[in-house]
């Protein structure tokens, strides 16, 4: 074998042995830590993913096609409880559009969240930080994460409020043609 071939290979194995021995090893509390984290943002984002944007979708195309029925009777004298619930419905359904694009950037958010999370505990492991640098990034997604989740609850309460308003839009149909089929006789 050719002295040079065998000294490069041996001089190889010593040096990613060396590497090895010399790797520390990641802190426990750390990687702790981020798995907390990581489990609280995948929660949230994995929610985020099965609710379906198209309810918002829906409503915004209810709301085109009702505009004018909802303007016509806001003109007429209302009683109370009427007043209230085509005010509440023509306001959420208002309300879609925006709803939608925050439920789709909070997501796309929480997604990214997660990624960066698990490229932490990944330089954690592998020693690509040390325990000061590592404890930094940590308060930060800490930070970050606490900015996060109320807005995945917002999100996620705006979306069960936008399933009652299509719920009850039954409701309200029959009220706006109702006074559309007293217009007419």
């Amino acid at each position: 074998m050719n002295r040079g071939i065998l000294f490069a290979a041996l001089t190889a194995f010593v040096g990613s042995a060396t590497a090895i021995s010399c790797r520390r090893t990641a802190d426990p509390k750390q990687l702790s830590a981020v798995d907390s984290l990581r489990t609280k943002i995948e929660a949230g984002a994995l929610t985020l993913q099965e609710l379906d944007v198209k309810h918002y979708t829906t409503a915004d195309s209810i709301l085109e096609a009702a505009r004018p029925l909802f303007l016509d009777r806001f003109m007429d004298t209302l009683d109370r409880t009427t007043a209230t619930l085509l005010g509440d419905q023509f306001v959420q359904l208002r309300e879609a559009g925006r709803m939608e694009s925050d439920h789709l950037v909070v997501r796309t958010q929480a997604e990214m969240m997660v990624g960066r999370l698990e490229a932490l505990r990944m330089d954690l492991i592998s020693g690509a930080i040390d325990d000061e640098a590592g404890a930094t990034a940590i308060q930060r997604e800490r930070t970050k994460a606490n900015d996060l989740l109320p807005m995945v609850d917002q999100v996620i309460a705006n979306y069960q409020a936008m399933q009652r308003v299509l719920e009850r839009q039954a409701l309200v149909d029959s009220i706006l043609m109702s006074t559309l089929e007293h217009q007419y006789r």
